[in-house]
């Protein structure tokens, strides 16, 4: 299947994430020697070497275009500079429907081991037909934001939810369910959003992917291993932990 261009969205304040984010967009966040859309970046580029990459931008815009501009010219992303911020939903529709091919969407603050992204870039380049899918992991019910309603791995429907942060441990262990939750990447077929009308400000779930699961077979791609949402400050601090221990893993094995 073929992937015509990577959409990364870093356009969000990062408000839970404050004071880290007071003046410092969190895709920007440091990883180690690296940061959040860095890290995505390079692997984006190791896995899909000839497609080009956009990152949509807004609050403190001036610092990610610094950041790209640091690339060599030749495999440099392209920045979309909203002057108003129109939110995920609208700047996926007008970036798809730009384009005859697939496109890969990522969300600009999360992390995904090299494992993760791997299988997902295998997974896509050995797809057959041209199809939309959303990368998914399993979550304990009561810790996760959406809920994924599927069978036979295509997926009929998401929704959001609200976490209870007060849920404690022993009923955690007394209701161990587990749900299919979003992981912050999605596959949208090309021309596939002519008609869907995305408001300003919405995000892409639930509108916008259960638009997708509604008109067309979206598939479930399961996640193959760590992936985290950077939204908290307990979130953002396992990712350092994370890309450490990914990096010393990789110089012990080489």
């Amino acid at each position: 299947m073929k992937i015509s261009s990577i959409l990364i969205l870093a356009a969000g304040k990062g408000t839970r994430l404050r004071p880290y984010t007071n003046n410092c967009p969190k895709s920007l966040l440091p990883l180690g020697a690296t940061n959040v859309l860095r890290n995505l970046i390079m692997q984006s580029q190791n896995y899909f070497p000839r497609v080009e990459i956009f990152i949509n931008t807004s609050y403190l815009a001036e610092k990610i275009i610094e950041e790209i501009s640091l690339f060599p010219l030749k495999s440099r992303p392209h920045v979309i500079w909203e002057n108003k911020l129109l939110g995920p939903a609208v700047t996926v529709m007008n970036h798809c429907n730009s384009t005859d091919d697939n496109v890969l969407v990522l969300h600009g603050d999360t992390f995904f081991s090299d494992l993760t992204y791997s299988k997902l870039a295998y997974s896509i380049s050995n797809k057959i037909d041209e199809v939309s899918l959303l990368l998914c992991h399993r979550k304990e019910k009561q810790y996760a934001r959406s809920q994924i309603s599927q069978q036979g791995g295509v997926i009929k429907s998401i929704s959001e939810t609200t976490i209870d942060i007060l849920v404690k441990e022993s009923q955690l262990r007394q209701d161990s369910e587990k749900v299919w939750s979003s992981s912050g990447a999605l596959v949208v077929k090309g021309k596939s959003l002519l008609s869907y009308k995305a408001e300003i400000a919405a995000s892409l779930s639930p509108s916008l992917i259960n638009y997708i699961a509604r008109t067309q077979t979206l598939y479930l791609e399961k996640c193959a291993d760590v992936r985290i949402s950077i939204d908290s400050e307990k979130s953002y601090l396992s990712a350092i932990q994370m890309k450490q221990a990914c990096e010393e893993l990789f110089h012990r094995t080489f």
